[in-house]
């Protein structure tokens, strides 16, 4: 208690003290997150352990100068001199003092092993992720490994005083035992002193915002509770526990109010499927006939769009949403709010904008410069966060293994072109000879796996009890981590040498370099822009539905996709392994230049060098890979053109002009993400990427994550409230909670990973910059920090996990691997947020989960009928994380064969539009009954769901039939293109008042609409 009160009376002058609360001082422990004994008992035990870190390194520090006597470390690497001859006096003089040396290094090893293990312990303490416990526990016992293997250098050293001369098991199980201690000194170095000085940092960051800003707790105020239809399990309809997954995936807030509001009509939810540019054209359309149409319920005049409950919408189908939703903002702050169907009707000056402006992306030849270059420039950064750590550790890594103490390598990393006299080969440094007698480091690590590995057979031989399982099991991952240290210890002493020695030898001229280095940044500019206009090519056109030819039936899909992601990986690893071995060849090759010593000096500008890797390596703390992406620029982009507003022409008075919204101007979710006047709700649908424990599915690889004006999340991992999550966030995660970033996160087409949607290409997308989404808040975590508070975690791991308790400030270059690797872990602090369309791209799903019981659903994607397969993955979906069945009839008015290609009315042989026969559909709405489970607590179980598709059909106009003619893939043309031109626009939109028109109708003719 008295070091904590010491550790107050240091902090609090440093931040000022706050009030919590009126006449209340904030607590240490409200401060820094110690709610609970087992937090207070980790303080203690980290305390303990800086005790222990403070007191081994006073003990080594008094023991080091008499445990080093000179050439100690040669001798202990196996150099005795010539056994046949006389004993060098250099040799005399080891032996001289070594006892003395030895009685120190007991010492000092001792001392290092209680620094080293202090910091491994603080790591164990603290570590958050899976991963980061796994590695502490391997630091542990690496700690471990060192002072055994220091005591066991120092007893082996002891016996060759008193066995001479010396035989060689004695001489190479020393030499094993000296680099066993100092590699795994050099692995225990990397791996957890800077895993503690990142946690000290952490620590002593959170207790300062928590302090100055008051964010005690924001977690309870963040958090919303899972609400769940209503009624028992087993008083539904006797489905018991059978139908508790479906139960929870109907986990939305709010869902359960507006249900009970709407009694006895059911509840009204429009989606709008995901496509691009070419979706957000049909959805427009499709909402200016919703926008006339009447209404199910309420007055007489109003209108369909007005009184829906939900628009569901997702990618593209959001740009045109969200053009809705802003639109119909009050302008500066003033009073006036139109309704939705008030808005972008034909003619009106913002329908008009938005065609203007639908080539979104790059409308002129300099804007498609800058897109390009966008594109370049991420690439760049993205460079150099991936080839800054081989210049750094092949630096570091160069002049450790040139000391005497990591002179361990079986090979000379870079040989000399010093001529060593052999009658005087002290004069010279260690680091210039080969030590093969360190084979036995790894012989040692090997034998020990074996003997595992065998122990673990002969167990499993001779007893299938409960307890030698147990045992076979330890014995098993003890043999697994004896092997992989001796891979480790392979790669320390020969993996490493090695490439230094191919780098060396292999001399590259600057400008060769030069030119390597700007091929590699080509080839992986040229392999994004190919990615991303491959995401969509593997959509088979109808012609091939029912043949492909015979290349196509030979070769495996997408294999020249692939083969060009793999040849760009392999060359980036090739190229990071050269830089690697090439650094750490020319520090060590200077360093060690005059054979003598290890001189700093001789590398020019050294500390110029080392300045600019620390402010490199400083700055991948500050640099935010969303904000090295595509999603800034993206985001722009949209609200470029969709972004839009009313305002009165000041030039004609009377009349109205469409104004863009200001770069500036903040749209936050909670305030700009509803309908002033009343109306809809709008939900963003866009999904989350998991992986490993955490993964929903073989092939789904994402979850349901929603963002709307007042809940962001999902109920795999839970939600949260919008307007409490952004007071609390950090600038850089505020940033994208606002309606023009769900805009751009829903439509994140193009993404380092993308739901079901992994093809392999992604990963160039990572390492490339030309990624778009972006990293949200983990509802799952924060869960976890609500139930650790009172310990009453549903896993009691999670109620002694240290968890942190704010959210990044900065997604850092950790983020970027994470992207690059897929470690999208379920319990982080922020999850990967991309396309909707990687969960589901209809939004029909999340309609459904919101268990509306009519759905107009309004499909502009790029599958073509007759596989519709967007539909088919929304039914499967529906049925196995829901228990919902939608069953199409065929017969009737709206039979799903209408939109079928070739369903229509053939035009005559010779007629100029006879070629769209094949094309031509019966109609572009299919009906289909929906089926809710017991689990889904409805009175009602019974819906009706409202299909429209882009397809041609016969009974569009002449203009538009003409147009389809003329353009072989209409209505799908490839999302990849988002440069419409009018024509596009023009035929796209019609085709969406076509649909929207022939849903209103469908719903007549189940009497859903009044009379007209």
């Amino acid at each position: 208690m008295a070091a904590k009160e010491a550790v107050l009376r240091f902090i609090i002058p440093l931040v000022g003290t706050i009030p919590s609360a009126p006449g209340e001082r904030m607590r240490y422990e409200d401060a820094f997150g110690v709610t609970s004994a087992q937090s207070r008992s980790r303080i203690a035990r980290t305390m303990l352990a800086l005790a222990a870190v403070a007191g081994g390194a006073a003990i080594a520090a008094s023991c080091f100068r008499s445990a080093n006597p000179a050439d100690l470390p040669r001798y202990a690497y196996r150099d005795r001199g010539d056994p046949a001859g006389p004993v060098p006096a250099w040799i005399e003089a080891v032996r001289q003092h070594l006892p003395a040396a030895l009685a120190a290094d007991i010492g000092l090893v001792l001392g290092c092993g209680l620094v080293l293990g202090g910091c491994a312990w603080i790591f164990r303490l603290w570590a958050i992720s899976r991963f980061g416990r796994t590695t502490s526990v391997y630091v542990l016992v690496a700690v471990g490994i060192v002072v055994v293997a220091g005591l066991a250098e120092d007893g082996l050293l002891y016996w060759t005083l008193r066995w001479k001369p010396n035989p060689a098991p004695l001489v190479i199980a020393t030499a094993a035992m000296a680099t066993i201690k100092w590699a795994t000194v050099l692995l225990v170095t990397i791996g957890g002193v800077p895993a503690v000085a990142g946690i000290g940092l952490r620590a002593l960051w959170a207790g300062y915002v928590r302090i100055r800003h008051r964010t005690s707790n924001w977690w309870d105020r963040v958090w919303v509770e899972m609400q769940l239809p209503p009624g028992s399990p087993s008083e539904q309809g006797g489905s018991g526990l059978d139908e508790t997954s479906w139960r929870r995936a109907y986990n939305v807030p709010g869902a359960q109010e507006l249900i009970d509001a709407r009694k006895p009509e059911p509840v009204q939810g429009i989606c709008l499927s995901g496509g691009g540019v070419r979706s957000a054209c049909v959805a427009m359309g499709a909402m200016q006939e919703f926008s006339k149409a009447p209404a199910l319920a309420g007055p007489r005049d109003a209108r369909l769009i007005d009184t829906a409950d939900y628009v569901i919408s997702v990618s593209g189908g959001g740009y045109s949403a969200g053009a809705r939703l802003l639109a119909v903002q009050p302008l500066g702050g003033g009073t006036d709010s139109p309704l939705l169907s008030q808005r972008f009707e034909q003619g009106s000056p913002e329908f008009d904008y938005f065609r203007r402006h639908s080539s979104y992306i790059a409308d002129s030849p300099a804007e498609l410069i800058r897109a390009l270059w966008e594109v370049l420039k991420n690439l760049l950064a993205s460079m150099i966060i991936l080839f800054t750590p081989p210049v750094v550790l092949g630096a570091v890594a160069g002049y450790l293994l040139a000391l005497p103490y990591f002179s361990f390598a079986v090979l000379v990393p870079v040989p000399s072109a010093v001529r060593i006299d052999p009658a005087h080969p002290e004069r010279y440094l260690a680091a210039l000879f080969s030590h093969p007698a360190s084979w036995g480091a790894v012989v040692v690590f090997a034998v020990g796996a074996g003997l595992l590995t065998l122990w673990a057979i002969l167990v499993e031989c001779n007893s299938a009890s409960p307890r030698s399982e147990q045992m076979r099991i330890r014995a098993l991952r003890r043999g697994r981590a004896s092997a992989l240290f001796a891979l480790l210890v392979l790669l320390v002493i020969a993996g490493l040498p090695g490439l230094m020695r191919f780098c060396s030898t292999v001399s590259v001229p600057v400008g060769a370099t030069v030119a390597t280095l700007t091929g590699v940044v080509g080839l992986n500019y040229v392999a994004a822009i190919a990615a991303i206009a491959w995401k969509r090519r593997n959509t088979l056109p109808l012609s091939e539905v029912t043949e492909l030819s015979w290349w196509k039936r030979v070769l495996p899909p997408s294999v020249l996709r692939l083969t060009l992601v793999l040849v760009t990986l392999a060359i980036l690893l090739a190229v990071w392994l050269i830089m690697l071995g090439s650094f750490a060849a020319g520090v060590f090759g200077r360093v060690t230049a005059d054979g003598h010593r290890v001189d700093i000096d001789r590398v020019p500008y050294w500390q110029l060098w080392l300045v600019v890797l620390l402010l490199t390596v400083m700055s991948f703390g500050l640099v935010d890979v969303t904000s090295l992406s595509l999603h800034p620029f993206y985001r722009l982009r949209l609200a470029h053109t969709f972004a839009v507003r009313r305002v009165p022409s000041s030039r004609r008075p009377g009349e109205w002009r469409a104004e863009g919204y200001r770069s500036d101007e903040w749209t936050r979710l909670d305030e700009v993400g509803s309908v002033p006047a009343g109306g809809p709700r709008f939900v963003f649908a866009a999904a989350a990427t998991l992986s490993g424990d955490a993964k929903p599915a073989p092939g789904l690889n994402a979850v349901s994550y929603a963002l709307s004006a007042d809940y962001i999340g999902g109920p795999e991992l839970g939600w949260l409230r919008t307007r409490e999550l952004i007071d609390v966030a950090p600038p850089r995660i505020k940033r994208d909670l606002t309606v023009e970033a769900a805009m751009a996160v829903s439509g994140a087409a193009f993404a380092s990973a993308m739901g079901r949607q992994n093809r392999g290409f992604q990963k160039l997308l990572a390492v490339s910059g030309a990624r778009l989404g972006t990293w949200l808040p983990n509802p799952n975590f924060v869960a976890k920090l609500v139930c650790a508070g009172p310990g009453d975690c549903a896993d009691p791991a999670d109620n002694q996990a240290p968890l942190p308790k704010l959210l990044p400030k900065i997604r850092g270059a950790g983020y970027f691997y994470r992207e690059l690797f897929g470690l999208n872990y379920g319990d982080a602090r922020l999850v990967q947020v991309t396309d909707g369309g990687h969960y589901e791209n209809l939004g029909l799903v999340e309609a459904l989960r919101r268990r509306c019981g009519l759905i107009i659903c309004v499909d502009g994607g790029g599958d073509a009928p007759p596989l519709l397969s967007g539909l088919s993955d929304a039914m499967r979906l529906a049925e196995y994380e829901l228990g919902v069945t939608i069953t199409f009839d065929s017969e009737g008015d709206y039979p799903v064969d209408n939109i079928a290609p070739g369903s229509g009315t053939p035009f005559e042989q010779g007629h100029p539009l006879a070629r769209l026969n094949r094309r031509l559909t019966a109609g572009t709405v299919a009906a289909g009954r929906i089926t809710y489970p017991a689990a889904a607590g409805l009175d009602n179980r019974e819906g009706l769901l409202i299909f429209t598709k882009a397809v041609v059909w016969e009974g569009c106009p002449e203009w538009l039939l003409t147009y389809a003619a003329a353009n072989d893939s209409f209505p799908h043309d490839p999302t990849t293109d988002q440069w419409f031109t009018e024509d596009h626009f023009a035929a796209y939109t019609e085709l969406g008042r076509i649909m929207g028109r022939e849903a209103v109708r469908c719903a007549e003719a189940f009497g859903l609409i009044r009379d007209r």
